[in-house]
């Protein structure tokens, strides 16, 4: 008994040493996964300290000093990097926005001419539309981190208008003394929704996961081509007067469909059990459907690699798994390494999702999307002409 079982074992050690590909992607799956999620991870634990700290915009448009002192401040605490000159120029409102809203920052710290103004002792009540001070925001920031800052900055707000109105006695107050100075500092999202309408975790979560799940047709997809490769059946129907291409399409088709069902499905649950708000329906429509033709392309691409059911398996899953860290689908792109938040623009994975966030948290529309639809259909392209490069249809 003892020898059958040795038998068995190194028959299978020769099996699984012939596929070498498949046997590396064992190692290589969890590995990638493991150095991936570590490496994005940091920002969680990290962001806020000295070496990792957290890179905030400042416009500065105060005529006198008062900005100045608070922006003082405020460099004095650790954990905050406050940014001014951003590319050799002095930010402006418009430019820092951009910046905000293309997710390179997470936030940016804005002073109004009449900061100072507030300082006197008897100020001008702001009005609730133009605050002394506003923090713009990206409405998919998450809501510890954007009220971390916002009460740092108003704690350095609200010090530096006791000092202002009380001099020397308000040393011993610290910053303590009540709700003064809390109308000094709003927070403005870069939404075209309402400024109170903050996005629920299922409207992060939905997109997110649907993402995740359709792209696990690659496994499907790349497994069913291969065994009828495998089975001649690839030949037997190329007998007939038919392209290769047309043969292609043909299989691909319903796979494609599977895709869109899917998407309406993840999305359907998300309104009616969680309430998640669609925004754009007409946006929604478009990023889906070239996210589907992207899936499927990648899923044409692991077939045409593939050359054992192993390594298609190992493939696909190593790419749905990986690239969907890589690509925000676990870990938000905001707390990764500028390193890694740079590779991520290489999925179409955050292409997706940056396209699902404009519709349904930035409240852009059809046209605003037509950018990230496009990098999508980009990479089906180069998935589905590589894969037709490479692609046997004997073997």
């Amino acid at each position: 008994m003892t020898y059958q079982v040795l038998a068995i074992t190194v028959k299978e050690l020769k099996v699984l040493w012939r596929d070498r590909e498949a046997l590396v992607l064992l190692f290589a799956m969890p590995l990638f996964f493991i150095v991936v999620m570590s490496w994005a991870l940091q920002g969680v634990y990290e962001a806020g300290t000295r070496d990792r700290p957290v890179r905030i915009l400042v416009v500065n448009r105060d005529r006198g000093d008062r900005a100045a002192e608070v922006l003082s401040d405020l460099k004095g605490l650790e954990g905050i990097l406050w940014i001014e000159v951003v590319e050799g120029n002095v930010l402006t409102l418009e430019r820092a926005e951009s910046l905000v809203r293309k997710g390179r920052f997470p936030l940016a710290l804005q002073f109004q001419e009449g900061f100072s103004d507030a300082f006197q002792p008897a100020p001008p009540s702001p009005s609730p539309d133009k605050t002394p001070a506003v923090l713009v925001a990206d409405p998919g920031l998450n809501r510890p981190l954007l009220s971390s800052v916002r009460g740092t900055v108003q704690g350095a707000i609200q010090r530096r208008l006791w000092s202002a109105r009380l001099g020397p006695l308000a040393e011993g107050l610290g910053s303590g003394g009540g709700e003064a100075g809390t109308g000094m500092l709003g927070v403005r999202l870069l939404s075209r929704f309402d400024d109170r309408r903050r996005p629920t975790a299922a409207e992060q979560h939905v997109p997110a996961y649907t993402i995740f799940g359709v792209f696990f047709i690659v496994l499907t997809l790349a497994s069913g081509l291969l065994r009828e490769r495998q089975e001649g059946t690839f030949r037997r129907i190329l007998t007939a007067p038919m392209t290769r291409a047309t043969l292609l399409v043909g299989k691909l088709v319903p796979y494609y469909l599977v895709n869109l069902v899917q998407i309406g499905l993840m999305f359907a649950v998300g309104v009616l059990l969680f309430g998640v708000r669609p925004g754009s329906v007409p946006a929604l429509v478009v990023v889906s459907l070239a996210l589907a033709a992207s899936a499927n392309g990648m899923g044409l691409l692991v077939a045409a690699l593939g050359r054992t059911e192993a390594q298609v398996n190992g493939f696909s899953v190593l790419l749905a798994v990986a690239l969907s860290a890589l690509g925000g689908m676990m870990v938000p792109s905001f707390v990764m390494p500028p390193g890694l938040r740079l590779l991520s623009r290489f999925t179409p994975h955050a292409w997706a999702l940056e396209g699902y966030h404009d519709a349904m948290i930035r409240g852009l529309g059809l046209r605003d999307v037509l950018p990230e639809a496009g990098v999508l259909l980009g990479f089906a392209a180069l998935f589905f002409a590589f894969a037709l490069w490479r692609f046997r249809f004997d073997r």
